[in-house]
């Protein structure tokens, strides 16, 4: 898990909550989901009707979702993060440059899976922890391309994106994208590191996202 080590550097008044997806960790019998709609409808139903107060933070396809699910949140009058951290993730009106899901070859995820890094070598040369990997990474991508924009009222919460300065999957412009979309402070910080910026440059990123919860009064992340 990404945020496994956060816990211990955390307020000790804050609680860490992670999403476990199908196809991952304890899950990893069930089916990979290949729609956001699906996902975020689950991950909605659990959040909801929460009466304490949150911050979200989503990493690299886990930053479409959290914007996914702040709006869901939103149309259905439940609430909002006080504080919404978008990492590693192009804006969500800036298109995705993979293939067609019709083209999603295992060379062409296992090029995606190196471009973005993060997967030890030691996984990546073995056959049957692959077959294990490869459908999942294949399922986010059908996720990413089925997702289609559609421009919609901006987000109340203050919405922070951040980056890795080494990250070629993502550029400053597409996370400076992430503006448009709230009505609240907007903050872009940009971390040594590449796509996995958040293992490098941990105890940077921990001190925004604290900064947060002490502004707040958030009490889970």
């Amino acid at each position: 898990m990404v945020f496994r080590t956060w816990v211990a550097e955390l307020p000790p008044d804050v609680e860490l909550v992670a999403a476990q997806l199908p196809g991952r960790g304890p899950r990893i019998r069930e089916a990979p989901l290949t729609r956001l709609e699906p996902l975020v409808e689950a991950l909605g139903q659990a959040l909801a009707p929460g009466r304490i107060p949150f911050v979200m933070f989503g990493h690299s396809m886990g930053g479409l979702v959290a914007f996914a699910l702040c709006h869901w949140l939103r149309a259905r009058g439940y609430r909002a993060p006080m504080h919404l951290f978008i990492s590693g993730r192009r804006a969500a009106q800036c298109p995705d440059s993979d293939p067609p899901t019709g083209e999603l070859t295992d060379d062409y995820i296992l090029s995606c899976i190196r471009r973005h890094g993060g997967t030890p070598a030691s996984v990546l040369g073995e056959p049957e922890l692959m077959e294990l990997v490869l459908p999942v990474f294949r399922a986010d991508l059908e996720l990413l391309r089925s997702y289609r924009h559609v421009p919609t009222e901006p987000l109340d919460a203050p919405l922070t994106a951040l980056g890795g300065m080494k990250d070629d999957t993502v550029q400053p412009a597409q996370l400076e994208g992430w503006r448009e979309h709230t009505k609240g402070p907007f903050a872009l910080r940009i971390f040594e590191g590449d796509h996995f910026f958040l293992h490098s440059s941990e105890a940077a990123v921990l001190r925004v996202v604290v900064q947060a919860f002490e502004g707040s009064g958030a009490h889970r992340a």
